[in-house]
């Protein structure tokens, strides 16, 4: 073998002693991974990607930086991931209102099905029906009543029209008949802020938000969204027991890049989130927030998944009356 050979073949075994080995053999990444959030600092996506950046780190080589883009429920962060290089150097961890703002507004800057890589889906879990702590109202059934007794008499707080804490409210009360006055903040934290305040009598949040709230003893949970109740709260029942069978909103967030990015690359990405899934050390984080993990068996699989979760909220949309009303 010749000398240069032999050193270029020393020099590659040595960099995959140091890189995992399906990193290795293109160089990527050889820089900063930049990790766009289209939501403020402390919500659900944004936990999800400090801690995902964390790990996945050491197992790329380089760090994942994470930017807030928070505005418009998502879109100026969707708009900037959308217009990146699809290189795997610029990535974003996206939740519902992904596919949720496509059937919101009459123009969108991108499609979400056409203008993104799905490469693994990451956390999920309920929305919460939360009051004050010092509220009357004890159950879901108590604070229905209350609004069935006064029409748009009470308040509740979102992080802005069309985002989930909004569509989950106006399921509600589309179900039951009744009516709320909708005050939409900037982002999810907002919701509980504006509880504590006074400013609004109720909200559901997304459960990990409204987590050290409801540990804190703040507020208090009347219900959850999803099909069984959470683990983290076992004697909070679920709207559906309150509820018409059927009322189940799980909210979930998961990693995406530009278009275009290639096959090979998007699998990697996924390899190595699985691996950090496998590992159990989100787990912590996870569970101080009240979520859960999301898998796929493949990216494949995570596509047909949001394809499957537009069509939901085209359907449900449509039925509570707020289909591609702003501008």
């Amino acid at each position: 073998m010749h000398r240069r050979t032999w050193l270029a073949a020393a020099g590659a075994a040595a960099l995959g002693g140091i890189l995992p080995r399906a990193y290795a053999a293109d160089g990527y990444p050889n820089r900063p991974v930049r990790l766009i959030v289209p939501f403020l600092a402390g919500t659900s996506p944004d936990n999800m990607a400090r801690a995902l950046s964390a790990e996945l780190a050491p197992k790329l080589g380089q760090p994942l930086v994470v930017e807030n883009m928070p505005g418009a429920g998502g879109i100026i962060g969707g708009r900037a991931l959308k217009r990146a290089a699809a290189d795997g150097y610029t990535l974003g961890v996206l939740a519902n209102t992904h596919v949720i703002n496509i059937h919101m507004y009459k123009q969108m800057p991108y499609d979400p099905a056409r203008d993104f890589t799905c490469i693994a889906p990451l956390s999920g879990g309920p929305t919460a029906l939360v009051v004050p702590a010092n509220s009357p109202y004890r159950t879901a059934a108590d604070l229905i009543a209350a609004m069935k007794r006064a029409p748009g008499k009470l308040n509740y707080g979102s992080g802005g029209k069309g985002s989930i804490a909004h569509l989950a409210v106006e399921s509600m009360l589309h179900q039951t008949g009744t009516e709320a006055v909708h005050v939409p903040y900037k982002g999810a934290p907002e919701i509980l802020t504006a509880m504590l305040t006074g400013q609004t009598q109720f909200g559901m949040p997304v459960l990990s938000t409204a987590t050290s709230y409801l540990r804190n003893g703040q507020v208090r949970a009347l219900a959850v969204t999803t099909a069984e109740r959470s683990r983290y709260f076992p004697d909070v029942p679920t709207l559906a027991e309150a509820l018409p069978p059927g009322f189940v909103l799980d909210n979930w967030s998961g990693l995406f890049a530009p278009a275009g990015m290639p096959a090979a690359l998007t699998q990697r990405l996924f390899t190595a989130i699985n691996e950090v899934q496998a590992s159990g050390k989100l787990d912590a984080m996870l569970e101080a927030s009240a979520g859960e993990l999301r898998r796929s068996a493949s990216p494949a699989q995570f596509r047909e998944m949001v394809s499957a979760e537009t069509r939901r909220y085209a359907s449900l949309m449509r039925d509570i009356g707020m289909t591609a009303d702003i501008g």
